[in-house]
């Protein structure tokens, strides 16, 4: 299960010794230079489609006023080889962290480093979890709120409200999981 985009997602990638900032938007991609203000813009089916036209002979790129344009297609290589990595990873740290419910020992030793303190954090507790209300809960677990109440479930009071984590209730469903041949299968 891969997480959706839906907000714009950027990374700074060096090639050689310069670097550029490429933002991941729902319907495009940006890369620009880090200290300019132009961006080169690439849609996602462009992006997709880049491979047929490699394969094709195509004509220097060119902005209106006749001069080429200043990204090259080996850029544009390895822009996309670094796309395609930036996804996998992401569809990997989002398996993990939907199996794990918190963010594992593994993944934290692959995190950027904290560019305002300069380290990755490796406090266990700073990836917050997030919450669901009572309702949520009888949704998931298809019984009534009434119901959730009973099961007796860690709560977090907040606002004066109660907050399920999604670890506790992965752990309640663990215990009470039954062996199928229990049932005469």
């Amino acid at each position: 299960m891969a997480t959706p985009l839906v907000q714009p997602l950027t990374r700074a990638i060096q090639i050689g010794e310069t670097v550029y900032h490429v933002t991941m938007h729902p319907d495009r991609v940006a890369i620009r230079q880090k200290g300019r203000r132009s961006s080169v813009e690439v849609s996602w089916s462009e992006l997709l489609a880049f491979e047929h036209r490699m394969q094709a002979p195509v004509a220097p790129a060119t902005t209106p006023e006749g001069k080429p344009r200043s990204v090259s297609r080996g850029i544009l290589n390895e822009v996309a080889q670094q796309l395609r990595a930036a996804t996998e990873f992401l569809s990997k740290a989002d398996d993990t962290l939907t199996q794990a419910g918190a963010l594992p020992a593994a993944l934290m030793a692959q995190a950027a480093v904290d560019p305002r303190h300069g380290q990755v954090d490796h406090e266990h507790h700073w990836f917050v979890e997030p919450l669901l209300t009572l309702t949520e809960v009888a949704s998931i677990l298809r019984v009534t709120p009434r119901a959730v109440q009973r099961l007796g479930l860690r709560t977090i009071r907040i606002g004066g409200e109660d907050r399920y984590q999604q670890s506790v209730i992965r752990e309640y469903l663990r215990q009470q999981e039954v062996p199928a041949s229990r049932y005469g299968r």
